[in-house]
């Protein structure tokens, strides 16, 4: 059984990164990296998908499926951006609660 290769991890590592760094900016960059981190993510899952080529018969190669008889390194390309889609999604429940614990102490604070 092969490994992940580290390689799948660079894009959900790059998202958060980004959404870190994203709160000493505007709240709009936040969102606006977000949103382009869902595109490339959605982006790697598609051209993986298209780019794992012709799937070889399960029965001939004695694989469990024919995901398995597939290039690994398409499934890379889609593991990746299936990674970087749910890191976005979690990115974005936090941000939300953030940015609401943020509006509450403002209203606070200028009470």
């Amino acid at each position: 059984m092969d490994l992940v290769p580290g390689y799948v991890f660079i894009l959900p590592a790059v998202i958060v990164v980004g959404w870190i760094l994203s709160w000493w900016g505007a709240r709009w960059v936040r969102w606006v990296l977000l949103s382009g981190a869902v595109v490339v993510s959605v982006l790697c899952v598609v051209v993986g998908g298209l780019a794992v080529g012709p799937r070889v018969d399960p029965r001939t190669l004695n694989c469990s499926s024919s995901w398995a008889c597939t290039d690994p390194g398409s499934l890379y390309v889609v593991a990746a951006g299936l990674l970087g889609f749910a890191c976005c999604a979690v990115l974005v429940f936090l941000a939300l609660v953030g940015e609401a614990i943020l509006v509450w102490r403002e209203r606070r604070v200028s009470n």
